[in-house]
């Protein structure tokens, strides 16, 4: 029963900001309105309280070194997914989006990082060695498809998912079966990381 709440929470939601994507399709949102009327809507919907202090589960912008990341998406204080967001009109298949959100994830040891304009969400997973970062893109989702990004919203971000690591098997599965390579268990060292974040080839 809680499930399919939480189905019908997400489809209504979807639904709302895909009607709302109609009305601002000639206006250049920029990243403060698509966090506010696109991504918390859509985290909220996924089982993650933004407003709860006790938890930080949702932790706006979370220092990595000098930089900030959007959003940590945390358990128990650990984050387990950043969420790099960008201005309603920026292509996040640039390189820089991906390379930003790569030093991201390395430098910190997550395994899941997000890119998203709010129309679309890129989906990375971080540990995979000798791999182009383009590469460890598992799942792209667009909000113009709304049963399939309802379904993988679910399977990729869903607050229960990402807690007991579900999605981040699954995601290593589809990159590992996609490469040929397996995955390494051992996280790269701190040193390694800043190589990796870097590494295109």
């Amino acid at each position: 029963m809680q499930e399919q709440d939480s189905t019908e929470k997400l489809t209504q939601t979807i639904s709302d900001i895909v009607k709302f994507m109609g009305k601002i399709r000639n206006k250049d949102f920029d990243e403060a309105a698509t966090k506010q009327f696109v991504v918390l809507p859509i985290l909220t919907a996924l089982g993650w309280d933004y407003a709860n202090i006790d938890t930080l589960e949702v932790f706006p912008e979370f220092r990595v070194g000098r930089d900030k990341v959007d959003y940590a998406l945390q358990n128990e204080g650990k984050p387990l997914v950043f969420v790099e967001c960008k201005r309603w009109s920026i292509s996040i298949e640039m390189e820089e989006p991906q390379d930003q959100v790569a030093r991201y994830i390395f430098q910190e040891g997550v395994d899941l990082g997000v890119i998203t304009n709010g129309r679309r969400w890129d989906f990375y997973f971080a540990y995979k060695t000798h791999v182009p970062w383009r590469n460890r893109r598992f799942c792209v989702i667009e909000l113009d498809n709304p049963q399939k990004a309802v379904a993988d919203f679910q399977r990729y971000l869903s607050k229960s998912r990402v807690v007991d690591g579900s999605a981040k098997a699954e995601a290593e599965k589809i990159v590992a079966e996609r490469t040929g390579i397996q995955w390494d268990p051992k996280p790269p060292s701190p040193e390694d990381r800043e190589i990796l974040s870097r590494e295109d080839a």
